[in-house]
């Protein structure tokens, strides 16, 4: 891990979003896409086993989850941060 990575590390931090609705692959994936893009987000994906759930790992100092919840509920699903 470099200099610059150690730094950093303690400004990240992680969301789970909880989905109700049910969606394909082709969907999760548009989804995490759209999320991905977002400033200060460093990831996101669903899991994969519950695919209800995604994972969204970001720096609170550049966004924060109700911003990411807001993104996600954008495309008409119903979803809550748990």
């Amino acid at each position: 891990m470099s200099i610059q990575q150690l730094r950093n590390s303690h400004r990240k931090t992680s969301a789970i979003v909880h989905i109700e609705e049910l969606l394909d692959a082709h969907h999760r994936k548009n989804i995490e896409s759209i999320v991905k893009r977002m400033e200060g987000v460093t990831h996101a994906h669903f899991n994969e086993t519950q695919h209800h759930l995604m994972i969204v790992g970001y720096d609170p100092k550049r966004t924060d989850s109700a911003t990411i919840l807001m993104r996600v509920r954008r495309h008409h699903l119903h979803a809550q941060i748990i």
